[in-house]
Protein backbone atom coordinates (compact mmCIF):
# COMPACT_ATOMS: atom_id res chain seq x y z
CA UNK A 1 0.00 0.00 0.00
CA UNK A 2 1.09 3.46 -0.92
CA UNK A 3 1.79 5.90 2.12
CA UNK A 4 -0.39 8.83 1.48
CA UNK A 5 1.44 12.07 2.04
CA UNK A 6 5.09 13.48 0.05
CA UNK A 7 6.99 10.85 -1.65
CA UNK A 8 9.93 12.96 -0.81
CA UNK A 9 9.16 13.04 3.12
CA UNK A 10 9.34 8.80 3.33
CA UNK A 11 11.96 8.49 0.99
CA UNK A 12 10.87 7.36 -2.21
CA UNK A 13 11.28 8.81 -5.44
CA UNK A 14 8.65 11.19 -6.86
CA UNK A 15 6.34 9.78 -9.71
CA UNK A 16 6.32 12.29 -12.34
CA UNK A 17 3.32 12.43 -14.38
CA UNK A 18 1.34 13.38 -17.25
CA UNK A 19 -1.86 11.19 -16.89
CA UNK A 20 -4.03 10.03 -14.19
CA UNK A 21 -6.18 7.53 -14.35
CA UNK A 22 -8.59 5.70 -11.99
CA UNK A 23 -10.30 2.63 -11.95
CA UNK A 24 -13.45 2.38 -9.92
CA UNK A 25 -12.73 -1.32 -8.78
CA UNK A 26 -15.02 -0.59 -5.74
CA UNK A 27 -19.09 -1.27 -4.89
CA UNK A 28 -20.53 2.08 -5.99
CA UNK A 29 -20.63 5.06 -8.10
CA UNK A 30 -18.41 7.74 -7.77
CA UNK A 31 -16.64 11.19 -8.77
CA UNK A 32 -13.04 12.36 -8.36
CA UNK A 33 -11.33 16.09 -8.66
CA UNK A 34 -7.54 16.48 -9.20
CA UNK A 35 -5.97 18.43 -6.29
CA UNK A 36 -2.91 20.88 -6.45
CA UNK A 37 -0.31 20.57 -3.74
CA UNK A 38 2.24 22.87 -2.20
CA UNK A 39 3.80 20.02 0.41
CA UNK A 40 0.32 18.25 2.13
CA UNK A 41 -1.93 21.46 1.65
CA UNK A 42 -4.21 21.88 -1.70
CA UNK A 43 -4.04 25.03 -2.90
CA UNK A 44 -6.32 24.76 -6.03
CA UNK A 45 -8.07 22.11 -7.58
CA UNK A 46 -9.80 21.62 -11.00
CA UNK A 47 -13.98 20.90 -11.41
CA UNK A 48 -14.57 17.29 -11.34
CA UNK A 49 -16.22 15.01 -13.86
CA UNK A 50 -19.32 13.67 -14.47
CA UNK A 51 -19.80 10.17 -12.19
CA UNK A 52 -18.63 6.85 -13.15
CA UNK A 53 -19.79 3.24 -11.93
CA UNK A 54 -18.08 0.26 -10.43
CA UNK A 55 -16.08 -1.43 -13.38
CA UNK A 56 -15.26 1.70 -14.99
CA UNK A 57 -12.05 3.58 -15.29
CA UNK A 58 -11.40 7.40 -15.96
CA UNK A 59 -8.38 9.65 -17.07
CA UNK A 60 -7.52 12.80 -16.97
CA UNK A 61 -4.39 14.69 -19.18
CA UNK A 62 -2.86 16.54 -16.65
CA UNK A 63 -1.19 19.33 -18.84
CA UNK A 64 -4.92 20.26 -20.04
CA UNK A 65 -6.25 21.39 -16.75
CA UNK A 66 -5.92 24.53 -15.24
CA UNK A 67 -5.99 25.65 -11.53
CA UNK A 68 -6.61 29.29 -11.38
CA UNK A 69 -6.25 30.06 -14.57
CA UNK A 70 -2.39 28.20 -14.68
CA UNK A 71 -1.48 25.29 -16.21
CA UNK A 72 1.13 22.95 -14.28
CA UNK A 73 4.48 23.14 -14.27
CA UNK A 74 7.57 20.34 -14.29
CA UNK A 75 7.20 19.23 -10.48
CA UNK A 76 3.91 20.54 -9.25
CA UNK A 77 2.42 17.70 -7.44
CA UNK A 78 -0.89 16.81 -7.62
CA UNK A 79 -3.14 13.64 -6.18
CA UNK A 80 -7.31 12.46 -6.36
CA UNK A 81 -9.53 13.04 -4.31
CA UNK A 82 -12.61 10.27 -5.10
CA UNK A 83 -16.12 10.76 -3.69
CA UNK A 84 -18.43 7.85 -3.09
CA UNK A 85 -21.65 8.73 -4.37
CA UNK A 86 -23.55 8.53 -1.12
CA UNK A 87 -21.08 8.18 0.40
CA UNK A 88 -17.76 10.34 1.92
CA UNK A 89 -14.26 11.02 0.21
CA UNK A 90 -10.45 9.96 0.43
CA UNK A 91 -7.21 11.53 -0.93
CA UNK A 92 -4.90 9.81 -3.22
CA UNK A 93 -1.23 9.56 -2.85
CA UNK A 94 0.36 12.56 -5.03
CA UNK A 95 2.30 12.28 -7.70
CA UNK A 96 4.64 15.01 -9.77
CA UNK A 97 3.31 16.12 -13.36
CA UNK A 98 6.11 16.25 -15.80
CA UNK A 99 4.48 16.43 -19.79
CA UNK A 100 6.32 13.12 -20.45
CA UNK A 101 3.19 10.79 -21.45
CA UNK A 102 3.30 8.75 -18.48
CA UNK A 103 0.07 7.41 -16.64
CA UNK A 104 -0.40 7.13 -13.21
CA UNK A 105 -3.15 4.44 -12.12
CA UNK A 106 -5.26 4.44 -9.21
CA UNK A 107 -7.48 1.75 -8.22
CA UNK A 108 -10.38 2.67 -6.01
CA UNK A 109 -11.84 -0.50 -3.63
CA UNK A 110 -13.94 -0.49 -0.98
CA UNK A 111 -17.42 0.25 0.07
CA UNK A 112 -19.36 4.06 0.15
CA UNK A 113 -18.14 4.84 3.68
CA UNK A 114 -14.66 2.70 3.69
CA UNK A 115 -12.64 2.52 0.48
CA UNK A 116 -9.04 2.81 -0.16
CA UNK A 117 -6.78 4.57 -3.01
CA UNK A 118 -3.71 2.41 -3.97
CA UNK A 119 -1.46 3.38 -6.80
CA UNK A 120 -1.31 0.09 -9.52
Amino acid sequence: MQPFGNPAQSGQPELHVQHIACVNNAAFAMRFIIQRLDGDRVISQAPAAGAFAAGQARSVDLSSLRFHDQALEVGDRVRIRARAIGGTHRDGPSVAYAPNGHTATFSVRGTTLIFSINRI
